[in-house]
C-alpha cells in the first residue's frame, strides 16, 4: 500500500527528526520498503512508503523508540492512503 505521512515537527528541526528517522531504519524494513523524505521546511517532512505491514507500522509508530523520538521533538504524524489516479 503506498502511503504518504505528513510529519510536523513542534519541538525541533527536520534534520532531527530525520537522524531518529533512519536510526530505525531496521524497523521500518520489517513492515515497508521503498521510503523517500522530502523537505517541506524545517519543521515538516513528507514520507513516501510502500507499507505491507500496516500493522506492523503502527506497532513502530506506539513503540517506545518512536514515542520518545516523537514526544522529544513534538512529532505529529497523518498517514494518507495514496492511490492511482485513472
Amino acid at each position: 500500500m503506498n502511503t504518504m505521512v505528513l510529519i510536523k515537527i513542534g519541538n525541533g528541526t527536520f534534520e532531527q527528526w530525520k537522524k531518529g528517522f533512519d536510526d530505525l531504519v531496521e524497523i521500518r524494513e520489517k513492515f515497508s520498503r521503498n521510503a523517500m523524505v522530502g523537505k517541506v521546511d524545517d519543521h515538516t517532512a513528507i514520507v513516501l512508503v510502500d507499507v505491507f505491514d500496516p500493522k506492523g507500522m503502527m506497532e513502530m509508530f506506539a513503540s517506545d523508540e518512536a514515542i520518545k523520538i516523537a514526544k522529544e521533538l513534538g512529532v505529529e504524524r497523518t498517514p494518507y492512503k495514496i492511490l492511482p489516479m485513472g
